[in-house]
């Protein structure tokens, strides 16, 4: 192969890996931060008003609903496009998941807001780790409902509701629109 032959073969050879990552971030990613967006959305405001089996029952649901987009998400895109990179991300939430339930179970019973809060910054320490890896926009996004999640625990229980479920929330539907629309030319 000449030197024109080869730059332009490395090229297509980008352009293709480029245009993979983008759909499979569309069809994985985005639908997840929608459905956790959603999920915080309506949870942690429903905080405020329920107590009891009502609030544990909702949560129950609504995590449900966020691990069931989220790792249908995954499950359908592993089947359509294996990466060696794909499987050890997958993996990696899947163990990050487990470590949130074991610190949920044990930190809930003695303090459900500092067992929020430990929950919420971790799985945003997750965000920022993926967006070093995959995307810097998911560094951003873990970074800012981080800060809102700090303004809020040191608020108070309340304000700390409010913020993370209406600002965190909302950051996290609109990071889903975003990376569904800004990949959506790859994807067609």
């Amino acid at each position: 192969m000449h030197q024109p032959e080869l730059e332009e073969a490395l090229t297509t050879i980008a352009r293709t890996q480029q245009a993979v990552r983008r759909a499979v971030l569309r069809w994985t990613l985005a639908p997840s931060l929608a459905a956790w967006g959603l999920v915080w959305l309506i949870g942690f405001p429903a905080s405020l008003l329920l107590a009891g089996d009502a609030l544990t029952l909702l949560w129950i649901g609504l995590v449900a609903l966020g691990l069931a987009v989220s790792f249908g998400t995954q499950f359908l895109t592993a089947r359509r496009l294996r990466s060696p990179q794909g499987r050890r991300l997958g993996l990696s939430w899947a163990v990050a998941s487990g470590y949130l339930g074991l610190w949920a179970s044990l930190l809930f019973p003695r303090d459900p807001e500092l067992a929020s809060f430990v929950l919420v910054t971790a799985i945003m320490a997750g965000y920022v780790l993926y967006g070093i890896w995959i995307t810097p926009f998911m560094a951003i996004l873990g970074l800012f409902v981080t800060a809102v999640a700090v303004v809020g625990h040191l608020l108070g229980p309340a304000p700390y509701a409010l913020l993370v479920g209406l600002l965190g929330g909302s950051a996290l539907i609109a990071g889903g629109l975003r990376v569904w629309w800004s990949s959506r030319d790859d994807a067609r």
